[in-house]
């Protein structure tokens, strides 16, 4: 262990949390400047200013450092819609984000460098699954709780068939249609769920 690791071992949690905020800002830069393929452990390391050890300490390589400095803006802008007392706005409210944040060139072009890996790298994809798909598909079970409790759903509704309904087209367009991110996208995409998942009262 080096003494920055050591220091940072035993240090106050500021500056524990300033450190890896200057990896994944450091990860960001270089994924805007080389892609994920260009991206290095020590690169990181000469951007950031923190030791190898410690960046391998909190994240097992550097597909997983990628995915954690996508998580981080992925994270911040994808609130959970929380109850706003009508379901179709929910859905809307759930989807448009991710709609938003991957329009930025960045997080599209390190999504679709990341896309390959997620495949073919089982820990990776168990990390992806755990950190980024589960707890979205655990805020659309409360919409969809909601929405049965409404009328609006029906009750055999499944939370993560509509998660993928909601979030599938988005994603193909990013990786293979290369359809536009529009501005509606995030409302027609949320009406298609609705649709499919209508309750019998609703025709």
């Amino acid at each position: 262990m080096t003494s920055d690791d050591k220091l940072l071992a035993n240090a106050p949690l500021g500056r524990s949390a300033r450190a890896e905020r200057a990896i994944l800002d450091a990860t960001r830069e270089l994924l805007a400047d080389n892609g994920v393929r260009g991206l290095t452990i020590e690169a990181v390391t000469a951007r950031s200013g923190v030791a190898k050890t410690t960046i391998y300490r909190r994240w097992r390589d550097r597909d997983e450092l990628a995915l954690a400095a996508v998580w981080t803006d992925l994270d911040t802008g994808l609130e959970s819609p929380g109850d706003l007392g009508d379901t179709r706005a929910e859905l809307v409210a759930f989807i448009e984000p991710v709609v938003t944040t991957l329009r930025s060139a960045l997080l599209s072009n390190v999504i679709r460098g990341l896309a390959s890996e997620i495949a073919t790298n089982p820990e990776l994809s168990r990390v992806y699954r755990e950190e980024l798909i589960e707890p979205r598909v655990a805020q659309v079970e409360l919409v969809v709780k909601r929405g049965v409790q409404r009328g609006d759903l029906r009750p055999d509704t499944d939370a993560r068939l509509a998660h993928e309904m909601l979030v599938g087209p988005v994603l193909y367009r990013l990786l293979f249609s290369g359809a536009p991110l529009d501005d509606d996208l995030g409302s027609r995409i949320a009406d298609a769920v609705l649709r499919a998942f209508a309750s019998d009262s609703d025709g």
